[in-house]
């Protein structure tokens, strides 16, 4: 339906701009002032195509109104459009599209995050009422296992404990949608968190003859942030290239400052993430996995904001991903 609705809109903008046109030859050399009215509903489709679309589409409609308003002044001996007039005519085409365009991305860029952070928030509500019931049954049941000293089954022991360890996982990644009253921030240098999780995660890339490397900025990353947190997210991104990986390929964790950010990238040389799916990463319960729950990158993304920054991705298909964090730097003085 999306799709459909799009279409029918372009169809309409090219509809517009080739009415129009038929309409400003046809009276070129009739009455001036329809002359110059059909000249102005050019406009029409160039608001319309800026508004619906953006900036790019926009821009590209006001080139197309450009090159097929201009070659009267050439064609025609028409005293009442000088060169000098069709090309201001042009300019402000292109600078009405390119104003409008913008500030409709913008809208667009807006309403999505304040969209994001309402449904993060909604999700955080939940999570905490799930979260507190989960960790009371998850301990009642750990609780019953030591009485009972195991099932006295070695297979299902170690099923039961998998199980378990499964649950824990899901109900800490619940807990991370809490918002935390308080998050107590230390002055840490960002490249001594990063090398004790690619310590961490080492025993895993070798078990799964990953290369995991760290290329860390010799200048040190100093930030002011909650280094429990920063973790979190760090073991989520590195246990997820190393998963998305093949053997004989690398996970690389690279650490530079960026202006007033510092910025890790885990990157990896996976399947990459496929254009459609690109969008919906950090979306709560959008997943790709086969027994994934999406809470993930979302539960990333939501620490990540909570501590100032941010978390991007960036993926060309077969070629890999590359998860970036924002970390703000700390203000000295």
């Amino acid at each position: 339906m999306h799709t459909k609705r799009k279409s029918l809109k372009i169809g309409f903008v090219t509809g517009l701009v080739v009415l129009i046109t038929v309409l400003h030859y046809s009276t070129i050399h009739g009455h001036l002032a329809l002359h110059i009215l059909h000249r102005e509903l050019y406009f029409v489709p160039i608001l319309l195509a800026s508004f619906w679309f953006g900036l790019k589409f926009g821009f590209a409609t006001a080139l197309i109104v450009s090159l097929v308003y201009a070659p009267h002044v050439f064609v025609y001996d028409d005293p009442h459009s000088t060169l000098l007039t069709v090309v201001s005519q042009i300019l402000v085409f292109n600078l009405v599209a390119v104003i409008l365009g913008w500030l409709a991305d913008r809208q667009r860029r807006q309403q999505k995050e304040i969209l994001e952070a309402e449904n993060l928030t909604l999700l955080g509500q939940a999570a905490v009422a799930i979260g507190y019931e989960m960790k009371d049954i998850v301990g009642a049941l750990r609780q019953m296992a030591q009485q009972e000293k195991g099932l006295h089954c070695t297979e299902f022991d170690r099923d039961f404990e998998q199980e378990m360890g499964r649950l824990e996982n899901f109900v800490d990644t619940l807990s991370s949608f809490a918002s935390p009253e308080r998050i107590e921030m230390l002055s840490t240098d960002l490249n001594n968190i990063l090398s004790e999780r690619i310590e961490h995660h080492q025993d895993s890339a070798r078990k799964s003859e990953v290369k995991l490397e760290a290329h860390l900025d010799e200048r040190g990353c100093p930030t002011l942030i909650n280094a429990e947190m920063v973790g979190r997210v760090l073991d989520n991104l590195i246990k997820n290239a190393i998963e998305a990986s093949d053997r004989g390929q690398t996970v690389i964790v690279r650490s530079y400052r960026s202006g007033l950010a510092c910025r890790v990238e885990v990157q990896d040389q996976g399947p990459g993430i496929s254009p459609e799916h690109l969008p919906k990463m950090f979306v709560p319960f959008f997943t790709t996995k086969e027994n994934g729950t999406g809470l993930g990158l979302a539960a990333c993304k939501k620490i990540m904001r909570d501590l100032g920054g941010d978390i991007q991705v960036t993926s060309k298909w077969g070629q890999g991903a590359t998860f970036t964090l924002i970390v703000p730097r700390e203000k000295l003085g």
